[in-house]
């Protein structure tokens, strides 16, 4: 069974930091190597049943339509998607694709995490798929999910309009409490 498509429209503010920025430290925010990504505060999420599995899809972005956040240069503008088994709080171990998380027994923790790069420019833009890895769920008093993980190793999946030119094979993602 295929997940059915989702898609998710998200525009908020932000941006990616810079070592000469006065602000305060980001407290939300993800890294792609060298690169960091603020939340910029605004997300989407949705579930479905799917063979009888609660999934959720949830989006964090930094870009707007305006493009809000130039300071990667190429890889300026990002969105981090989550699609999990919807078990609440917790530990979720990552799986490659949405086929391996529909294959799972009912009520395995797991995770398909996706990085985009790139989508606050109009030079194209790189989905990176984590291959491996934790991610660490927490639910807030408004019943909102929030994204922890540690290191995890990404594969470039997906171009549009040609991708991020040089944009590596893999990439290092990094997660503070997205959400």
């Amino acid at each position: 069974l295929a997940l059915a498509p989702a898609i998710i429209l998200v525009g908020c503010g932000g941006g990616g930091g810079d070592a000469g920025d006065s602000a305060a430290a980001p407290t939300s925010y993800w890294t792609m190597d060298s690169r960091t990504y603020v939340n910029g505060g605004a997300s989407s999420s949705s579930t479905t049943t799917t063979s009888g599995k609660p999934i959720t899809v949830a989006v964090v972005s930094t870009a707007t339509l305006s493009g809000g956040d130039a300071s990667n240069g190429a890889y300026s503008g990002s969105s981090l998607s989550f699609i999990f088994e919807n078990a609440g709080a917790g530990s979720y171990v990552v799986v490659p694709d949405r086929a391996s998380l529909i294959a799972l027994p009912i009520g395995t923790r797991a995770a398909v995490v996706e990085c985009i790069v790139g989508i606050a420019v109009t030079t194209g833009s790189t989905q990176y798929v984590a291959s491996s890895g934790t991610v660490n769920v927490s639910i807030d008093a408004a019943g909102k999910p929030h994204f922890s993980a540690a290191p995890m190793s990404t594969v470039k999946a997906n171009e549009v309009l040609g991708g991020v030119a040089g944009a590596p094979s893999s990439m290092t993602l990094v997660v503070v409490d997205a959400y």
